[in-house]
């Protein structure tokens, strides 16, 4: 049984590592996958089995599942603890912070035609007409995105533009 909860919570673990170090990594590298499905099952839109929610059960469970054997607990005893505590975190965890997460990252988001005329910083240069990126600020959340040069003059990091066409998701920009 030990052994159980062993492999739960260090799978857990190692899974949360990984995908921190991975992240910051491809954040650094500015290297960018994104999958994404919508849909619903009987009214609720926000799946209960992302990975965050799962890894959250494994390792508490695990992680409980060790303790209690460590002091002791009868094995089934230890079993059933450790599955709802590991309910119990995963359903607060998925019902505090990544329902309320959701729920506002889809109420804040904007059209990119109301972005047109909107002004933005170069975050990496633009030099004559090949790609950058700029960052924008909407509802109070900044936002980053691909861009080019309009009329391919070249423009520096940390010059204000204004956004002036948005085309396969590329923002075309000119120097203000």
């Amino acid at each position: 049984m030990l052994k159980l909860f062993q492999i739960n919570f260090y799978t857990g673990v190692l899974f949360t590592v990984v995908s921190f170090v991975l992240g910051q990594l491809f954040d650094f590298l500015n290297i960018d996958i994104d999958l994404d499905m919508d849909g619903d099952l009987f009214g609720v839109s926000v799946a209960p089995m992302k990975p965050t929610i799962l890894v959250s059960f494994i390792t508490t469970f695990g992680g409980v599942g060790i303790i209690l054997l460590s002091k002791d607990f009868n094995p089934i005893v230890s079993l059933s603890i450790a599955l709802a505590f590991g309910a119990v975190i995963s359903a607060s965890l998925q019902k505090f912070i990544i329902t309320p997460l959701y729920k506002a990252q889809n109420t804040s988001a904007v059209s990119q035609q109301d972005l047109i005329g909107h002004i933005a910083r170069t975050k990496i240069n633009i030099i004559g007409n090949s790609f950058g990126s700029i960052t924008y600020v909407v509802n109070g959340n900044t936002y980053s995105s691909p861009a080019k040069s309009m009329d391919s003059t070249d423009i520096s990091k940390g010059e204000d533009v204004k956004i002036v066409q948005i085309e396969n998701n590329i923002f075309y920009v000119i120097r203000l």
